[in-house]
């Protein structure tokens, strides 16, 4: 993504977890606090940033179900990441509940450090296979099976 995009895109992402925050809060009864997100010491960031590099961000044949691939990756990293982060994979997410209740945990910075972490070790992880030419494990991958050698048939 451009820098300026990306610059657009964070605030806008933060001002939406906020709004949607003080709508639940304003729609539904109780107290907000109840949804915002508790820590554990675990991350899952990574396994989902380094999916959408590899399936959306690699162009292939493949590249239309990507949402897929996505989307099952966020299904697993939210099931295996609510018992240690309440499953807050985006910033966003813990700071909309977080201004909407007027109430931040201390330890809220972890929310905005450990997604950026995840993010880094797997855009690092992607630029490392890149750089070691993964593309030549599986020569031919994007291949329609006109190249086929008819006498191996």
């Amino acid at each position: 993504m451009p820098p300026a995009r990306g610059l657009c895109l964070f605030p806008a992402q933060v001002l939406g977890g906020i709004v949607a925050a003080a709508l639940v809060a304003c729609m539904v009864p109780g107290n907000i606090a109840i949804v915002q997100t508790t820590l554990a010491p675990r991350f899952f960031t990574s396994l989902l940033v380094f999916t959408v590099l590899m399936l959306a961000a690699e162009k292939s044949k493949d590249t239309f179900i990507a949402p897929i691939g996505i989307g099952l990756a966020l299904f697993v990293a939210e099931i295996a990441g609510v018992y240690y982060t309440g499953a807050s994979l985006n910033p966003a997410r813990s700071f909309g509940p977080c201004v909407a209740g007027a109430s931040f945990q201390g330890y809220h910075w972890i929310y905005w450090v450990g997604p950026c972490l995840g993010a880094f070790i797997a855009a690092g992880y992607y630029h490392f296979v890149k750089f070691m030419n993964y593309e030549e494990v599986n020569p031919g991958q994007d291949s329609a099976g006109g190249d086929f050698d008819n006498e191996h048939a």
